[in-house]
């Protein structure tokens, strides 16, 4: 299921007072205390959908301030969508998981054209190597870092004009000069690596 960057915003719903009904009867000035209006919070989150966006939402603010979701309420939930997709970039995602030992930190760094694309390929590393569910991984933070500063880990895939990036063929499939010395059948297996 892909990814999607959404920002939601939320905040705790305002206080209700209380009205007086035998004062506004009797015809008294009954004067409301000002409601101050409550603090906005924004968080970036990515999920699958707007409806695991909200979940999380709530499960991360749950934590950072004394607000629940019977107390608060959501106010919008955008879609951020990449300027450039079809241009590379390095993402650095800074994250926290829990293992079965504990909580760990750990910065990682991806090569991918979208942010969405870099989140996804952390998602599925940390599966395989550290064996990590998606419901245990908090993203702290996510940045674009310079081809200068990136780790030892993504040098090799980064070149330049002047010295491009070379890749090993593997897995050529040799194929006949012209269509007279096209076989259906051969004596033996082709040969597919050099």
């Amino acid at each position: 299921m892909p990814y999607h960057h959404y920002e939601v915003i939320g905040r705790r719903k305002p206080k209700e007072h209380k009205v007086d009904i035998e004062a506004k009867l009797k015809g008294e000035d009954t004067k409301l205390p000002e409601t101050e209006e409550p603090k906005i919070y924004r968080m970036k989150i990515f999920a699958p959908n707007t409806v695991v966006a909200r979940s999380r939402f709530w499960y991360f603010l749950s934590k950072l301030k004394k607000i629940k979701r019977a107390n608060g309420e959501i106010i919008a939930v955008n879609e951020i969508f990449e300027k450039q997709p079809n241009h590379i970039n390095n993402y650095g995602i800074w994250l926290r998981y829990d293992s079965r030992s504990g909580t760990h930190n750990m910065y990682k760094e991806y090569r991918d054209t979208t942010l969405t694309g870099a989140v996804e390929k952390m998602y599925a590393e940390m599966a395989s190597r550290h064996r990590c569910r998606k419901s245990s991984i908090q993203i702290i933070k996510t940045c674009i870092v310079d081809d200068k500063n990136v780790t030892s880990r993504l040098t090799d895939f980064i070149g330049s004009k002047t010295e491009p990036v070379q890749f090993a063929l593997l897995h050529r499939i040799p194929r006949p000069a012209s269509k007279r010395f096209n076989k259906v059948y051969s004596h033996h297996r082709p040969v597919t690596f050099f």
